[in-house]
């Protein structure tokens, strides 16, 4: 029994570091895909998309039809978040001068 514990908590802690390992690049990716089109306005014709993209996929699938949706309607601004290599991680942002008084 002790054994048969030790083995299936090993399986899950190697899952748990795979799972990890794949899922980074993907989470910055879908940011970045949002972040570049930040700027886009909702329009009717988006909203029809979705609905016919939903539809299609029997209620199923919402997320991948709202994303397909931004990305065939909204352009992407290159310049809306630095690209990764022009940020260094010992950089500090820059300091606002709203709220600061001379």
């Amino acid at each position: 029994m002790k054994r048969t514990v030790v083995w299936a908590l090993t399986a899950l802690a190697l899952a748990n570091a795979s799972v990890t390992a794949f899922a980074e690049g993907a989470t910055n990716g879908r940011e970045r895909f949002f972040m570049k089109r930040q700027n886009c306005a909702w329009t009717e014709e988006m909203g029809k998309y979705i609905y016919e993209c939903i539809k299609k996929n029997d209620g199923f699938n919402a997320h991948w039809c709202h994303n397909e949706a931004i990305d065939a309607f909204c352009p992407a601004d290159e310049n809306a978040i630095p690209h990764p290599t022009e940020v260094q991680p010992s950089e500090k942002p820059a300091e606002t001068q709203a709220g600061k008084k001379g």
